[in-house]
């Protein structure tokens, strides 16, 4: 059987792609089209099929209307009519501005793969054709492979709904690295350099060729969109190609640039570890509900791990800037009771239900397996470093694994990533996995880290250049919401806590006086958008009366603050590098 996909846009301003799909020779007495309810790489149904419209099917030899059945949210069944060629019509309304759905208007078309195309059940492995129609003048940019003018192949449907399209007057910067090239596709306009953006992510992109010796694809394209604060941002990974939604001001200052390079660093690294290198559960993807794995702190929270490992071994980064990165994740751990209530199994396998559906009561319940899994694989780097005395890494286990998956696309499981460490160490790391993965509870940073010559000085933040005192503290975080502070998470077990201070109220006041930004300051210092309570005022021990909207009733609640958390934790890193220490952390940072 022969299936060609033909995405048309003639009037872009109404978000409507028209997606046509034409199938030759066949032999089938009915066709099932199915539209993805998810995007691999983003755990949740998204239900991609409420965006179709206006689907008819029509026998291509005669122009027989065909018989079209509704199966279910996502499924079209087609009679064929003993028809050997079989053409498929229907539109999509584009109009959602993320990287795992589809975005077209007047500016440009952007399309993730399974947001749009629908595939044919039972010939998702059937090799295929992708014909854009652009409007007027706009130009076709995406990692597939290249037969034509717009004209482009796939080898199977996976690899299609895999490379996402950007359709504009997008600029399309290059670079080459191992003779592979490599393109950045931008949308808008911001505060970017462009020759050092071309040099910092060729940086990325030698860090990792150097790591795996090798890059695994023909050609490279990542897709950024610079867009509005309000747009949001996010990333997703591709095979061959990412696609990345950043504020269109984050290339300067430079903390909000190298948080940007991260996010480039984890997407990049994503092509081996989850497209190459992934659970079991995540392929051959089950396109029609949730993939449930116990491993995603592996998929993406090692990723996570890589990125800022990767900008330290790109010459981005100082290593005193690393480990101010893992405090900063260290102390968001700690201070979160749900790190201590979740596995990091657990903390995967409920990614569909909790990370993107995120409540109120996640910081008691939830742990992001980005979090958890970027300081277990820290954790893990030492140990291997550790039992074989500086000679291995984390980098030898992906090495390996890449060499062992590579052959024959199967996934791991628990079984499988015990072995691989074995064959690589000649340990075996059952204690790590039931210790740090597979229960919850406290982790042993200080210990962990002085394996490698790196102490947590755990302290307060001074003010004013007064001294370090410690502070009253509430539990609380909160969100801005135009100008009115929401309570967005009490936390478990602090004094709002047991106050009854809801999620949802409106603070107005403390001990009388206007509730204001000076009493907060930011979650995770790379995030402004949540924050905690920060009594500047008020020492340990001290009451304080809170005044809050609750559904417009304003309620007055007395609260007993506590000592508030250390707010700053900084790294002292050992320099004898005649020691142990230095050789395992030069091992591990190093590779």
């Amino acid at each position: 059987m022969r299936i060609s996909y033909t995405v048309s846009m003639e009037k872009p301003q109404t978000h409507f792609f028209r997606v046509r799909i034409d199938v030759r020779e066949v032999s089938d007495d009915h066709l099932d089209f199915t539209m993805p309810v998810w995007a691999p790489g983003s755990y949740l149904v998204r239900d991609f099929s409420r965006h179709v419209r206006s689907f008819r099917a029509v026998s291509t030899s005669d122009g027989r209307s065909l018989e079209v059945q509704r199966l279910d949210k996502s499924t079209w069944r087609v009679r064929t009519g003993m028809s050997r060629e079989v053409s498929v019509e229907y539109e999509v309304y584009a109009n959602e501005f993320t990287v795992d759905t589809s975005h077209l208007d007047a500016s440009h078309g952007y399309f993730n793969g399974t947001s749009v195309l629908m595939y044919i059940e039972g010939y998702k492995d059937q090799s295929c054709e992708l014909v854009i129609v652009p409007y007027g003048d706009w130009t076709v940019s995406t990692s597939l492979e290249r037969i034509g003018e717009n004209r482009f192949r796939a080898p199977s449907y996976d690899i299609l709904a895999d490379s996402p399209v950007e359709i504009g007057k997008h600029r399309v910067l290059s670079f080459t690295v191992q003779g592979k090239p490599h393109e950045i596709v931008i949308y808008g306009h911001g505060n970017e350099d462009e020759k050092r953006l071309v040099e910092d992510i060729g940086k990325i992109v030698e860090a990792f060729a150097s790591m795996f010796g090798q890059l695994p694809y023909r050609k490279y394209t990542f897709i950024f969109h610079l867009v509005s604060p309000e747009v949001g941002s996010g990333g997703l990974e591709h095979l061959s190609s990412t696609t990345i939604d950043i504020d269109m001001f984050t290339f300067r200052p430079r903390e909000k640039y190298i948080r940007f390079l991260s996010v480039v660093a984890h997407e990049f690294f994503h092509l081996w570890n989850v497209k190459r290198i992934r659970p079991s559960e995540l392929g051959p993807f089950n396109y029609k509900q949730e993939n449930y794995t116990n491993f995603l702190w592996i998929a993406e929270g090692f990723t996570n791990y890589y990125s800022y490992v990767a900008l330290y071994r790109a010459g981005i980064i100082s290593e005193k800037e690393y480990f101010e990165h893992i405090m900063e994740s260290i102390r968001i751990h700690e201070l979160l009771p749900g790190s201590r209530r979740v596995s990091a199994y657990e903390s995967s396998f409920d990614a569909w239900i909790k990370l993107y559906k995120p409540t109120p009561n996640n910081y008691n319940s939830y742990i992001s397996y980005y979090l958890k899994g970027e300081i277990l694989g820290l954790i893990l780097s030492i140990w291997i470093a550790d039992v074989t005395n500086g000679q291995k890494s984390l980098d030898d286990l992906f090495r390996q694994l890449f060499e062992k998956y590579k052959k024959d696309g199967k996934g791991y499981g628990e079984k499988e990533i015990l072995n691989t460490i074995q064959d690589v160490t000649n340990h075996d790391f059952t204690d790590f996995f039931r210790r740090y993965a597979s229960n919850p509870g406290p982790i042993d940073f200080d210990s962990e880290l002085a394996k490698i010559g790196v102490r947590i000085i755990r302290k307060y933040e001074k003010l004013g250049g007064t001294d370090e005192v410690e502070r009253g503290y509430l539990g609380l975080v909160v969100r801005d919401a135009g100008g009115k502070y929401i309570v967005d998470g009490v936390l478990e077990g602090t004094p709002a806590y047991e106050a009854g201070i809801n999620e949802g109220d409106e603070l107005v006041a403390i001990n009388g006086y206007r509730f204001t930004d000076r009493l907060l300051r930011p979650l995770r210092k790379e995030n402004g958008k949540l924050k905690t309570d920060y009594l500047v005022d008020t020492r340990p021990g001290e009451t304080v009366s809170v005044s809050v909207f609750r559904r417009d009733t304003l309620l007055t609640i007395d609260v007993t603050a506590a000592t508030a958390p250390h707010d700053t934790f900084e790294p002292e890193i050992s320099d004898d590098r005649s020691s142990r220490q230095y050789t395992l952390r030069n091992k591990v940072l190093r590779g």
